[in-house]
């Protein structure tokens, strides 16, 4: 029975340096590509946030990557005022997508649908007492999130619960913002460059550690919801 605890702990050693040097990758690439985006949200002054939240909100319902959004909140701003920013703009961007699919885009969005089988037994799945734990977890899941706003947007699903289960996103948002944070700040290290205020690197590290925890168990959780709701449907 002992080799087996011994080889994961031999994985996850191995691992480490692996995630290190990816963390400080992702800080290199988030520094090449981000910096004319961080002059125009900078030429906003004290209302700099408030101008991420406009380009979040509008590029989110087109389909642009809320991980990419998330990990350039954490490189533009402090690390409270990108949770902050980021938890405001997930709010504001699945409204918008609510009310763009059920009021302006609901038949393209149901003839897309009607393809693609893992949205085809959705509005079932979130029928009933279930429905709001069901929607939840569903924004746990790897689905990307423009697409599952519109798909639930053209359910029965009233905008209340909508918006309330659009919470499930934010722990996962919260991690890649942390993960831009980081990454801009240990790549500095490696670079030799002066830190930006008081940062401590150790603290740092920790919560990657707890950040890339945290999202261990959300996959499980999605993982687990994804084949529950599959049985069900072959059930049905």
């Amino acid at each position: 029975m002992m080799p087996l605890p011994r080889s994961r702990l031999t994985w996850k050693l191995a691992a480490l340096p692996v995630f290190v040097a990816l963390v400080l990758l992702l800080g290199h690439e988030l520094e090449l590509y981000l910096p004319d985006v961080e002059v125009w949200i900078q030429g906003f002054g004290v209302f700099a946030p408030l101008g991420f939240i406009l380009l979040f909100t509008v590029l989110t319902p087109v389909f642009v990557s809320v991980d990419a959004l998330c990990l350039a909140a954490g490189v533009l701003f402090p690390l409270a005022t990108a949770e902050t920013v980021v938890i405001i703009a997930t709010y504001l961007s699945a409204s918008a997508i609510f009310f763009l699919g059920r009021d302006f885009l609901r038949a393209r969005v149901e003839t897309f649908l009607a393809g693609h089988q893992r949205f085809a037994a959705l509005d079932k799945a979130i029928s009933g007492k279930r429905a709001f734990r069901v929607m939840f977890l569903l924004r746990l899941t790897p689905l990307p999130f423009a697409m599952l706003g519109y798909a639930l947007s053209v359910t029965g699903v009233k905008f209340r619960p909508y918006l309330g289960a659009t919470t499930g996103i934010l722990v996962y948002n919260a991690s890649l913002v942390y993960f831009g944070y980081a990454a801009k700040h240990l790549t500095g290290l490696v670079q030799n460059r002066p830190a930006a205020g008081f940062v401590s690197y150790g603290l740092l590290v920790l919560g990657l550690g707890v950040s890339v925890a945290v999202l261990i168990f959300i996959a499980k959780m999605a993982a687990n919801l994804l084949k529950e709701l599959s049985l069900e449907n072959s059930a049905h």
